[in-house]
């Protein structure tokens, strides 16, 4: 938009220099800074999710780099521009009257002087050029870089080809009113600043990418115990050491495939109920740093026993985690003493009966540890007791999702389809649920403002449902400030996700 009224205004100028005409002129220019500044507000936002992903994350620091580059690279050619528009001032000349103003805002013979005669037109077409080359360098490969170029707007017009202009300093600057030039001055700082952006985002959006960093790998087993007393339940982690959370292994142990968490790790279950000496073997299948498939074995020896004489038994039916704000289902006993004579007791919790003997739902409150207590009296009055300690967590933190996608790109037939935005749990073994309470989307638009709403609740209404309806081609919309509440009753933030509609 901005550059489409400053076309406008151009034309305007081959007929007349108005006052009118100059002041809005100075118009467009206050906007365009208003705009850069909040295109540079945005960027900061970004950096400071940037730097902590990669931090919490613990890879793409090499994209992390290249943005921070983006960054010198715009400032860099910002400040060349400050000193072109510093350097035009001077020669024009300040208003006695209105400080930071031109003495002579339609002075046509300076502008025409410096930009075309003195060859200062000429240096700022090879800085624009320099400039757009350093952040396409910034890709490696050359899919990406065409990409970036195709919207990003910083960049030498062609001369249309029924102007007489042989140059495109001359094109652009011959006989140009003062206050024209200062507006093209900051019309190419705010498309430096806008390529920074787009630059950045792109960066930002490699971190999801597959970075596989390790080159050692084993098969882990973790066990519960390697000693067991007959009917309880052998529980095993198997996971792929010095893994990539986006290359996502196939695990087998004992036999039988194993689904995985958000972490890639594979739990085995089994009930040991035969007495003796036992291996259960593993293996775990991904791709190398080459792309190849290698597969890496492990096995672990145990023992199962007879159970002593009123034995105490307690085992987490779904994995050795509590979890705050879900039931926690648990099956636990002792040897020899009816279910319904046994006493449970959660430090940090409480447990409730569930459906059929020795079965619990044990609900806690807080991190930490938690201490399921058992005591009961056996037929000749003797108390026993016993205990088992959990580890107690909060609810992994959900991943905002729209239309199945956490970012990327999108068609605009399918963004204009969306509802709204959805918080999602990966890989959870609980029935648990977060609910958007809101958010904020950014639409940004090839050389327009940037458009800003808040949306209460999931579903995208009022007037971010109308920013949702303008998308097209080339438009870039950012979903930040995602809150979602979840069944612990704490509410999250959640990460920026943005779309690129295609």
């Amino acid at each position: 938009m901005i550059n489409i009224m400053y076309l406008v205004l151009i034309a305007l100028l081959a007929l007349n220099v108005s006052a009118e005409i100059l002041n809005a002129f100075k118009m467009l220019r206050k906007g365009i800074e208003g705009s850069q500044f909040s295109l540079s507000e945005k960027i900061n936002n970004t950096m400071a999710s940037f730097e902590a992903k990669v931090k919490k994350e613990g890879r793409g620091q090499e994209y992390l780099t290249a943005a921070g580059k983006a960054r010198e690279i715009s400032a860099e050619f910002v400040a060349y521009m400050d000193s072109v528009d510093a350097d035009l001032f001077a020669a024009v000349g300040e208003h006695p009257e209105q400080p930071g103003e031109l003495l002579k805002s339609d002075d046509q013979d300076t502008p025409t002087r410096i930009f075309v005669d003195e060859g200062k037109g000429v240096e700022l077409e090879a800085k624009i050029n320099e400039t757009r080359d350093k952040f396409l360098s910034l890709f490696k490969d050359k899919a990406e870089r065409e990409g970036v170029a195709n919207v990003m707007t910083l960049k030498v017009d062609s001369i249309p080809p029924e102007s007489d202009k042989k140059t495109w300093a001359e094109y652009t600057f011959f006989h140009m009113p003062a206050e024209a030039v200062r507006t093209l001055i900051s019309k190419f700082k705010n498309d430096a600043v806008a390529a920074e952006a787009t630059v950045i985002d792109e960066l930002y959006g490699k971190v999801g990418e597959k970075t596989v960093i390790f080159d050692k790998y084993k098969a882990a087993i973790v066990p519960n115990s390697r000693k067991f007393i007959q009917g309880e339940q052998l529980e095993v982690e198997v996971f792929l050491a010095a893994s990539s959370s986006k290359d996502r292994p196939s695990i087998t142990a004992g036999g039988q495939s194993l689904p995985l968490n958000a972490e890639g790790v594979g739990t085995y279950k089994k009930t040991v109920n035969s007495v003796g000496d036992f291996t259960l073997n593993v293996s775990v299948s991904s791709k190398d740093t080459k792309g190849q498939m290698k597969t890496y074995k492990n096995s672990m020896k145990y023992s199962v026993v007879s159970p002593a004489d009123h034995a105490p038994i307690v085992s987490a039916d779904k994995m050795n985690v509590f979890y705050i704000g879900v039931p926690n289902p648990i099956t636990c006993g002792i040897t020899g003493i009816r279910p319904d004579k046994v006493n449970v007791n959660v430090s940090g919790g409480t447990a409730s009966r569930g459906g059929g003997a020795g079965k619990y739902s044990v609900t806690v409150s807080r991190p930490g540890k938690a201490t399921v207590s058992l005591s009961g009296t056996n037929s000749q009055g003797k108390t026993v007791n016993g205990s088992k300690e959990f580890r107690v967590k909060r609810i992994p933190d959900p991943v905002p999702e729209i239309g199945g996608k956490s970012g990327g790109k999108m068609g605009t037939g399918e963004w204009k389809a969306q509802l709204g935005v959805a918080a999602i749990l990966k890989d959870f073994d609980f029935d648990a649920k977060f609910l958007v309470q809101g958010f904020e989307m950014t639409l940004s638009q090839r050389g327009e403002d940037l458009q800003i709403c808040t949306n209460g609740g999931s579903k995208f209404k009022g007037q971010c449902k109308a920013l949702q309806s303008k998308a097209k081609v080339g438009d870039i919309y950012f979903i930040d400030n995602i809150r979602a509440k979840g069944p612990d009753g704490t509410t999250r933030k959640l990460p920026t996700i943005s779309f690129k509609i295609m």
